[in-house]
């Protein structure tokens, strides 16, 4: 049984207020950061997508109920780890936009749960990716993905597959009809070696950091899914596609590490959802022991980067 007092702390934490003191830590964080200039187009742009991001999550989890909580720690704690790894605002612009893509198109996905008149917000879905793919090609690696959540969604039908079909190839047909690109080649696939990892230059800080988050999603991913199977079958449902979004990313994270800030913003908002469930279900065992370690841990990988750049 936890004392009073610790129900007090576990009641702070998930408090509105202390969600925006972290989110306001992690701005600053990035702010102070070594080689970030935030008034930069590019950086400062790729911190406000970061926000918005955490916004977004905001939102659908309020809409979808899907953490069944009403806390907003878990966007706080996604804002503060991806500011801990500030040499993520100095990779472009393409990391913080897959995070907001992919987290749009999960969002709009939960919205077609049994909807048979769900067409054009599936052509949305698919619409939102391949145009992210005229930036970057890593965002086709996310069709599969949603494809798998159109079943998930119980709405897997020939239309269905039609329309995204049709969302895929939107994009590029007007880009490529109003002469703004030409016909795309296949990307090159080669092997790398993991003797490679040690000599990214992100550095180890950010290494370790992404090896925390990594494991913080698998652990909390593992206990939560015991406890989803519990939930009624169009929980199951939401929760599922977001469980299969955060095991690609982890393993792309781990397959394509010569990559490895491209997937980061995104593993990060996974795993603050994973976190949020875990939280919510452990609030009254002393859960908050566990994600008071996780925030000190990310503050301390930020002191670590500021030393060894400083």
């Amino acid at each position: 049984m936890m004392t009073r007092r610790e129900t007090r702390i576990t009641n702070v934490i998930r408090s509105r207020g202390v969600a925006v003191l972290l989110m306001l830590l992690g701005v600053w964080m990035a702010w102070r950061a070594p080689g970030i200039d935030l008034t930069l187009p590019l950086q400062g742009g790729a911190l406000m997508l970061t926000l918005a991001t955490g916004g977004l999550m905001i939102a659908i989890n309020r809409h979808f109920n899907l953490l069944r909580t009403s806390s907003m720690f878990f966007a706080a704690l996604f804002v503060v780890a991806t500011c801990a790894t500030p040499g993520i605002f100095d990779t472009g612009i393409i990391p913080p936009l897959l995070a907001l893509v992919v987290t749009a198109a999960m969002g709009l996905m939960f919205s077609l749960y049994n909807q048979r008149r769900s067409d054009r917000r599936i052509f949305l879905v698919f619409t939102l990716l391949s145009a992210g793919a005229l930036a970057d090609l890593v965002f086709l690696l996310y069709v599969p993905v949603f494809l798998a959540g159109i079943a998930q969604m119980r709405i897997f039908r020939f239309k269905k597959i039609v329309a995204a079909v049709m969302g895929l190839v939107t994009p590029w047909w007007i880009a490529w009809g109003l002469g703004l690109m030409t016909l795309p080649r296949l990307p090159h696939i080669f092997f790398t070696p993991p003797s490679m990892l040690a000599g990214l230059p992100v550095g180890w800080p950010f290494i370790v950091a992404v090896g925390l988050t990594l494991l913080t999603g698998f652990f909390t991913g593992v206990l939560n899914l015991i406890r989803i199977i519990g939930f009624n079958a169009k929980s199951r449902a939401l929760n599922g596609l977001l469980s299969l979004v955060s095991i690609v990313t982890g393993a792309l994270c781990v397959i394509n590490f010569t990559a490895l800030p491209t997937y980061v913003v995104l593993l990060n908002a996974c795993v603050a959802f994973q976190v949020g469930h875990f939280f919510r279900a452990t609030a009254n065992s002393r859960g908050y022991i566990f994600v008071l370690a996780l925030l000190a841990s990310y503050i301390g990988l930020f002191i670590w980067n500021i030393i060894r750049l400083g």
